[in-house]
């Protein structure tokens, strides 16, 4: 009996939990599992960063070009004569004077550029308004009468002024803002002549009587042409980062590495002047004009055989313009993580990013954090827009 009950104590004891050995094997298998474990997640999360950080950059990328070819691509509409081309447009308003009349106007800066682009919406943007016979104007009137082939001309539009001498471009077009009509110009402010058309020209933020600028005393009767814009847009893009390296006049306080616009010339919104932001991650612009500088045989630019950063400084060369070539340099949402000594090698420093008009400046930290830029990637995006607009202008003229 007593040897039994030995016998299932010592049973008992047998079965009662792990030993040390099987412990210390337990603990080896779950310490390798652990650094399996991390060493997958911390694989996966770095795969997750580079391609949410790729996509990301290519949705900005993408986002970035378009914007810029939408607006390029109605560049120069409204310009009605390219002998009017680079004429400098003047006004009483200060914040819409003495720019170019040119389709787009490129600032080359040392790191990045920047791209103003002009335009208009009128439906009459492509014909030219002429003076009648018996036209005399001086700067006291507060309308021009007797214009030809301006029934598309309504109230608040804005007209440039092409006062030519017949031999190219003049030193100042005027700009003003159409105040009434024909038989639409309030009493006391009716047409001088019923023979052709009427614009009124009053007193208000774009027109004056009593000053003798931005009207000439008088106005050449036969080469004088009125240009239609409408709602004239004069609009710039430059990329914007933390302190301002690219030159972005008078951004401030906006995302760092981001592609921003400015409408200059609109004169109906509060946002005129301000800088806001287009599309995330670009922290550089780069452009050139294309030009036809032989012409061909029919002595139409419509081929390009130049391309170049330098702006034209007349008319004539003006003319010659039919394309522009730009790229953007876009920054990765998510930065790489380090390496064990604390060093990023996502981008390697002195490495080149080219596109077809020669090569971006290097990054540069510019982040609050002052986060170390080759802990991004970088690609680039570029395209090409044919000017459509100075395509239709380079036709032969049939307006003298």
């Amino acid at each position: 009996m007593k040897q039994s009950t030995y016998c299932v104590v010592a049973k008992m004891q047998r079965e009662s939990g792990f030993g040390l050995i099987e412990m210390m094997v337990s603990m080896v298998i779950a310490l390798l599992a652990s650094v399996a474990i991390y060493q997958t997640f911390n694989s996966s999360e770095g795969f997750r960063r580079s391609t949410l950080g790729n996509g990301n950059a290519q949705s900005s990328g993408g986002i970035a070009v378009i914007q810029i070819q939408k607006d390029l691509e109605r560049a120069g509409y409204g310009i009605s004569i390219n002998r009017a081309l680079n004429c400098n447009v003047v006004s009483i308003n200060s914040q819409f004077s003495n720019f170019p009349l040119v389709p787009v106007l490129i600032d080359r800066g040392a790191r990045s550029d920047r791209i103003t682009i002009l335009y208009g919406n009128s439906n009459a943007g492509g014909m030219p308004a002429l003076f009648g016979e018996a036209t005399n104007h001086s700067n006291g009137d507060d309308q021009f009468a007797n214009i030809l082939l301006a029934g598309q001309y309504k109230a608040n539009d804005l007209v440039v002024i092409w006062p030519d001498s017949g031999s190219g471009s003049a030193a100042n077009c005027p700009l003003f803002q159409v105040t009434c009509t024909n038989g639409n110009c309030p009493a006391g402010n009716r047409p001088i002549s019923t023979k052709d058309f009427a614009l009124g020209h009053r007193d208000n933020a774009w027109n004056s009587r009593n000053q003798n600028a931005p009207f000439p005393e008088s106005l050449p009767l036969s080469t004088t042409r009125l240009m239609n814009f409408g709602s004239m847009v004069r609009r710039s893009y430059c990329a914007y980062q933390s302190g301002n390296p690219n030159g972005c006049n008078g951004a401030s306080n906006l995302s760092d590495g981001s592609l921003i616009s400015q409408d200059a010339l609109d004169g109906k919104t509060a946002l005129d002047g301000k800088w806001k932001t287009t599309t995330e991650n670009i922290v550089q612009l780069k452009a050139e004009y294309g030009l036809d500088t032989g012409s061909g045989a029919d002595h139409i630019a419509n081929t390009v055989q130049k391309w170049t950063n330098t702006t034209p400084s007349d008319h004539k060369t003006w003319k010659q313009l039919i394309a522009i070539r730009y790229a953007v340099l876009v920054r990765s949402a998510y930065a790489e993580k380090p390496d064990r000594n604390g060093q990023c090698s996502a981008t390697k420093s002195g490495q080149k990013f080219k596109w077809a008009g020669g090569y971006f400046s290097e990054p540069e930290n510019t982040l609050g954090s002052n986060t170390d830029w080759k802990c991004y990637r970088y690609s680039v995006h570029e395209t090409v827009v044919p000017l459509r607009n100075q395509l239709i202008l380079n036709q032969p003229d049939l307006i003298k």
